[in-house]
């Protein structure tokens, strides 16, 4: 080794994937855990698949673009700053996000968590369920399609919610649910489509503390 170079270490993961029937382990364990970034994103097309995702660790990212039918993803991140895009647009024809279920699980603070679903071809029975333990959490959650519920599980502090569902609600449709403890949360969500829009947001905050809440909800 050259003298005053110094050795670079990475623990990136990068996959492209299209076809049915996949399950997919992956775990990451150390510092600056990458699964694709904001210019390569990990993507997976198909249906019937199954990811698990584990990072552990701090400063973690993944970045993920998964496209298809009877989806199931489930995602753990461990450690602070942790970075999680997941996104179903189904831009393409041949994909949809339907019957697509993401379970995330983060713990750690200063967290940035944004969860894009079907808003260029809108989904059919989407299910998010997040849980998030740590300070200074935001979660953005945009998701456009019939039958989507929303649970959030939060626990801790300065945390900022943004939940904006709609399209059509109708036939135990759209439902968020949001358990909040910790001091000063902000929560701003917005329901709307034909009927079936269901609110429950319960937070728990310390003395002198306040939530700042505002909801916007048509049929």
């Amino acid at each position: 080794m050259s003298a005053g170079l110094s050795p670079a270490f990475a623990n990136d993961i990068y996959i492209t994937q299209s076809g049915a029937g996949l399950d997919l382990d992956l775990i990451q364990d150390g510092q600056n855990n990458v699964m694709g970034n904001s210019t390569t994103a990990m993507t997976l097309t198909g249906t019937t698949s199954v990811l698990y995702a584990k990072q552990v660790g701090a400063t973690n990212i993944l970045t993920l673009d998964l496209e298809g039918t009877s989806l199931n993803a489930n995602m753990v991140a461990t450690g602070d700053s942790n970075d999680v895009v997941l996104k179903c647009n189904a831009g393409a024809s041949t994909s949809f996000c339907d019957n697509w279920t993401a379970d995330i699980d983060i713990t750690g603070d200063s967290s940035n968590i944004d969860i894009d679903v079907g808003t260029t071809v809108t989904s059919s029975a989407s299910n998010v369920v997040l849980q998030a333990t740590g300070d200074s959490t935001t979660v953005n959650l945009d998701i456009d399609g019939a039958s989507a519920p929303v649970s959030i599980t939060a626990i801790g502090n300065l945390n900022n919610f943004q939940v904006d569902v709609d399209g059509a609600g109708d036939v135990a449709g759209h439902a968020v649910t949001i358990h909040h403890t910790g001091n000063s949360a902000t929560f701003d969500v917005i329901q709307s489509g034909a009927y079936d829009s269901i609110l429950n947001i319960t937070t728990n905050t310390g003395a002198g503390a306040a939530a700042d809440v505002d909801i916007s909800q048509t049929d």
